[in-house]
């Protein structure tokens, strides 16, 4: 077990924050891209390839970047989620 803390054999500490910013890219590349030539088949395109991103990056044996993608995905459905409570709560 090494003392430097943030980092081991299977990434370190900027790989997690590489798969929380490769989550936002792939969300704003299915809105800006996909969603005007798909409508809104394009936004589900986005998460089915965020849930490809996260199976390849645990495959790969790339852990830290597995987990930043996972870290994404939850942030993404609490986001979610808050916006349909809000516009839900709007039509009431």
């Amino acid at each position: 077990m090494s003392q430097g803390g943030n980092t081991d054999n299977n990434g370190s500490l900027r790989d997690i924050w590489i798969g929380i910013g490769a989550t936002f890219l792939i969300y704003i590349a299915s809105f800006f891209v996909l969603l005007p030539l798909l409508n809104i088949f394009g936004l589900f395109i986005g998460l089915a390839g965020h849930i490809v991103a996260i199976v390849l990056s645990f495959q790969k044996g790339r852990k830290r970047l597995g987990q930043g993608l996972l870290i994404g995905l939850g942030l993404t459905i609490l986001l979610v989620a808050a916006c349909f409570g809000i516009v839900i709560y709007s039509l009431g």
